[in-house]
């Protein structure tokens, strides 16, 4: 089973001493950096970075679709190859709220397909979001992406082990990695249910303990059924919750 760790590219001395704090749990195998428009440091950036600090694992920048214009060559062709980057993960992108920063009307599926094609030997995740319509729409953009030429996908976190187990029966044999993330707090809890329309079990408590013993839940389905883990620590000691989880 991998393990890829979710590290947040606040700055580069933050995001290389993060990555380097990882080599502590051998259990982890990847690490992923969002691309966060509120942070200078872009995601392919921070790959660079750590590829250039030799962090050993393998790192997965995430790339917006509507950020690249489909008329044009993928413009960051030569920096992946500089860069040894090899893995990424395409997501939709949520508009700026700079609105002079361009975007264009490009879909997951259009940029997966163009990545495939202009970098064949890139391997490409797509999202995965359980939450954004009903399982049925989720399934079928999830066969979208596959199409399209997605290798596997890499999924928003989950709270409850039977909407997990419900995915997990129809996506049996693909490369999934399942998403869990400690929330801690009541506010924070609303704030995904609002933001997300993400759903916890009623015996849901914002507790590291609760957080914990679900992870561990998580990480030992995925040992059982051939899945990956994708671990999103926000707004959490990071050293305690990988100690507690991951031992």
């Amino acid at each position: 089973m991998r393990i890829s760790l979710e590290i947040v590219p606040r700055n580069e001395d933050e995001l290389v001493r993060e990555a380097k704090l990882c080599e502590k749990w051998k259990s982890i195998t990847h690490i992923n950096i969002p691309d966060l428009l509120r942070f200078p440091l872009r995601s392919w950036e921070g790959a660079a970075l750590l590829h250039q600090e030799n962090v050993p694992l393998p790192v997965i920048p995430h790339i917006r679709a509507i950020d690249f214009d489909m008329r044009r060559d993928f413009p960051l062709k030569e920096f992946f190859m500089q860069h040894d980057i090899q893995t990424v993960l395409v997501i939709a992108g949520d508009p700026p709220q700079d609105m002079g920063r361009r975007v264009y009307p490009t879909k997951t599926t259009e940029l997966i397909r163009k990545l495939k094609n202009e970098l064949p030997s890139l391997t490409v995740y797509a999202a995965f979001d359980p939450y954004r319509a009903n399982i049925r729409y989720e399934l079928d953009y999830l066969l979208a992406k596959e199409d399209a030429g997605a290798d596997g996908f890499m999924s928003q976190p989950f709270f409850d082990e039977r909407l997990l187990e419900i995915y997990a029966e129809y996506l049996e044999n693909k490369r999934v990695f399942w998403g869990i993330s400690p929330v801690l707090s009541e506010r924070s809890k609303t704030y995904w249910e609002i933001r997300n329309r993400a759903i916890f079990p009623k015996n849901f408590e914002p507790t590291l303990e609760w957080n914990v013993r679900f992870g561990k839940k998580v990480i030992a389905f995925c040992k059982t059924h051939g899945f990956d883990l994708y671990v999103m620590p926000i707004k959490v000691d990071l050293t305690s919750y990988l100690e507690a989880l991951l031992g």
